[in-house]
């Protein structure tokens, strides 16, 4: 889902319960447990939303969890699928990642997961611009990333000023 302004004020408030009042349905679902899936967990997980911060239910609601083992041809087909409004197909040709982008080829020849995602930045600007928020959840091998338009992100700097590079990396 794309966060609108107003999203970004919520965040930079802290105030998660009005993500919860607006997004109640969004949260509902994904939080719910899968038919398939018995852990209760689940069911746990579900009842503490009520007391997450307004980072943890923007960085649910709006940011793509990534982990350094993800197919990052399909990460980038989600993360593409899910923010850019361009058709965007990735897929291994020849042991390289190969981005299609409307009719455009191009190919990031590297392994490393945040080299991948930087090279797949670089092929999306200057219209748009990936980052990552700075989550506050202790895991060192989650980085949950975000794409925003250009614009959008110079909107929201405008607006809050050095709180934005608090909770949102660029990729540099």
């Amino acid at each position: 889902m794309i966060p609108k302004h107003e999203d970004f004020r919520i965040l930079f408030e802290g105030k998660p319960e009005e993500f919860l009042k607006l997004y109640k349905e969004e949260i509902e679902e994904i939080m719910s447990p899968d038919e398939d899936d018995e852990d209760p967990e689940d069911i746990e997980d579900y009842a503490s939303i009520e007391e997450a911060s307004a980072e943890e239910i923007f960085e649910l609601l709006f940011t793509i969890p990534t982990i350094p083992d993800d197919d990052y041809c399909e990460l980038i087909n989600v993360l593409a699928d899910e923010y850019l409004p361009c058709d965007v197909d990735a897929d291994y040709e020849d042991d390289k990642i190969v981005v299609y982008i409307d009719e455009n080829r191009h190919v990031i020849d590297s392994k490393d997961g945040r080299s991948v995602i930087r090279k797949f930045d670089e092929i999306i600007r200057p219209d748009f611009e990936t980052r990552v928020m700075n989550p506050d959840t202790g895991e060192d091998s989650l980085y949950p990333l975000i794409i925003l338009k250009s614009d959008d992100w110079k909107y929201v700097e405008d607006r809050y000023g050095t709180k934005v590079a608090e909770y949102f990396e660029k990729l540099t």
